[in-house]
């Protein structure tokens, strides 16, 4: 993944600079998985990933209430509104995304621990962005009420 990320763009947010590197996930991601983590799919850090925040899973988050939208930046999304790459609505849906992703994570790895399973091997982000895309793909008459934010750029 390093070798990658010399190249991807870096918002600035409140001063912070944000980066994220969907694509150059996704290749980990999709190498890791096609190879089932053996060879030269094997990453040690694979749970260092996160999901890929893009368009789809912050709105199967929202349907499933896993996160919620203020009503100005629901009105927006409503609207149809274009943000640009690296706008502050654009930023914050992503990054909400990966931190409502890592926590639902954490507690699924919690639960299973209270059960007496260590599932930290297989449990990850990764895995958990391939669920909710499939759950968007299979349940996308059900979500069509939740909009989903638009952006055109190449980072998609």
């Amino acid at each position: 993944l390093m070798l990658l990320l010399f190249n991807y763009s870096v918002y600035q947010v409140a001063k912070k600079k944000v980066s994220f590197y969907k694509r150059a996930q996704i290749l980990v991601a999709d190498t890791w998985s096609v190879l089932e983590g053996k060879g030269d799919g094997s990453f040690d850090d694979i749970s260092r990933l996160t999901i890929f925040a893009d368009y789809r899973i912050p709105q199967v988050l929202v349907h499933l209430k896993a996160m919620k939208y203020s009503e100005k930046l629901m009105k927006k999304l409503r609207e149809g509104t274009l943000f640009q790459s690296g706008d502050k609505e654009e930023v914050e849906i992503r990054g909400c995304s990966i931190w409502c992703c890592a926590l639902i994570c954490k507690h699924l790895q919690e639960l299973y621990q209270k059960k007496g399973q260590d599932m930290h091997e297989k449990i990850n982000a990764v895995l958990l962005d391939y669920y909710l895309w499939d759950y968007a793909r299979d349940h996308r008459a059900e979500m069509k009420d939740i909009p989903f934010h638009r952006v055109r750029c190449i980072y998609y």
